[in-house]
């Protein structure tokens, strides 16, 4: 069946209800371009068009990678929604670090459109700002390259309530990119405030990274980099969703779309954002939007505590 599609709040996006992360192991340059780049060509041939990345992820490598595919489509990539980040910034050996003064949130977002190839982001997130992080100069600056149609619409990236109180009471911000899974349960209330407000959702990391597949031993330089990550930015997620195990021996389903479909039921959302190297990890990504869970499932993972 053909992605359904969904209006990204009040922005007049209508835009598929998964889309495609370019971000994590698939910007890396160990992960082979000749095989990055045909998976994103495929993710969008199958209906994905919302796109989304960042200037820090892999130092740069992100956005490059995504305007090598955007170029090659030509007159057809102004049909996808790309959005991209603002305030986390990388050095040139991939060291993260945080400016949200205005030359630097300048800067970062003219450096992206460069990347990018592109003339304006359809949508920029900030990146995990902290309520403090949105001074008066900040947002002077926002408005400035709304203005001067550098991007379109102005959002954030952010599971910090208090941030998305303040975004949510701010005219200036229409979309909103909040951590949901099985293991950030909680989130989905800040997922009900967003649409209520009739600004646009999006859901990040609705897989959970699969930190509850059978093993996490490093098997390969993809697995053990993700391991690293986890333990790193998300050893809470990382226990929490050992008490998941049950869903890699659902029948019918992977244990992936399981908790892929368990973030999308509720449909207080536009679109699930996910990563992926696996062209069979793509297809049966796309296949868990039309999955319904059994209620019994769904009140087994309501009942698990979050991270």
């Amino acid at each position: 069946m053909p992605l359904r599609r969904r209006m990204l709040g009040r922005t007049g996006l209508c835009v598929s209800e998964l889309g495609f992360g370019c971000a994590a192991f698939w910007a890396r340059p160990v992960f082979p371009e000749r095989e990055a780049l045909p998976l994103l060509e495929r993710a969008i041939e199958r209906g994905i068009d919302f796109i989304d990345t960042g200037p820090n992820y892999a130092a740069g490598n992100a956005e490059r990678r995504l305007g090598t595919v955007l170029r090659s489509l030509g007159s057809a990539a102004g049909k996808l929604v790309v959005c991209s980040k603002v305030g986390t910034h990388a050095t040139q050996d991939g060291r993260n670090f945080r400016d949200w003064s205005p030359q630097a949130v300048r800067t970062s977002v003219r450096r992206s459109l460069e990347r990018l190839g592109i003339d304006r982001l359809a949508v920029l997130h900030l990146h995990g700002p902290a309520p403090s992080d949105l001074t008066p100069p900040l947002l002077e600056t926002l408005a400035d390259l709304k203005r001067e149609g550098m991007v379109n619409f102005l959002g954030m990236n952010t599971s910090e309530r208090d941030a998305v109180r303040f975004g949510l009471a701010n005219p200036l911000f229409d979309s909103f990119m909040i951590d949901y899974s099985i293991v950030r349960k909680r989130n989905g209330a800040l997922l009900d405030a967003v649409t209520a407000a009739g600004a646009g959702a999006v859901i990040s990391t609705p897989i959970a990274q699969a930190l509850f597949r059978p093993s996490m031993w490093p098997t390969s330089l993809k697995k053990a980099w993700e391991l690293a990550r986890a333990l790193k930015n998300r050893r809470g997620d990382l226990v929490a969703a050992r008490s998941y195990g049950f869903l890699n021996e659902l029948p019918g389903m992977t244990g992936a779309q399981a908790a892929l479909a368990f973030a999308m039921r509720g449909g207080n959302f536009a679109t699930a954002v996910f990563g992926t190297t696996s062209p069979q990890h793509l297809a049966l990504n796309l296949a868990a939007a039309d999955i319904v869970l059994p209620p019994d499932l769904v009140r087994r993972i309501e009942a698990l505590p979050d991270a």
